[in-house]
């Protein structure tokens, strides 16, 4: 299997991964891009309706807990937090295949 194969079976996995914590439909998330619009709208439900259900959430997938809180100061904190998550699980799959080889 090449790095670049190994990277997408990984990025598969963390992105079905995401889409069972965070209750999203499980089709045309094939991309970073589209997972990132479709975090945003459900982190930002979750903000005005279930904020004590998506700081479980940011824990469990080990969201920095200062880069959280500075999230809610931006102009958009959905967003923000989608993309840390995103950062997160890449940093993640860098890690499975660095210790793998």
């Amino acid at each position: 299997m090449t790095l670049f194969n190994e990277m997408d079976a990984w990025k598969e996995s963390e992105t079905a991964l995401l889409q069972r914590i965070f209750e999203l439909p499980t089709t045309n998330l094939d991309d970073w891009n589209s997972l990132k619009i479709a975090l945003t709208v459900e982190i930002d439900r979750l903000i005005s309706k279930h904020p004590e259900k998506l700081k479980h959430i940011l824990y469990r997938i080990d969201i920095n807990e200062t880069n959280a809180a500075a999230a809610f100061l931006e102009t958009n904190p959905a967003l923000k937090l989608a993309e840390l998550i995103i950062q997160r699980q890449v940093e993640k799959i860098a890690s499975r295949i660095k210790n793998k080889h």
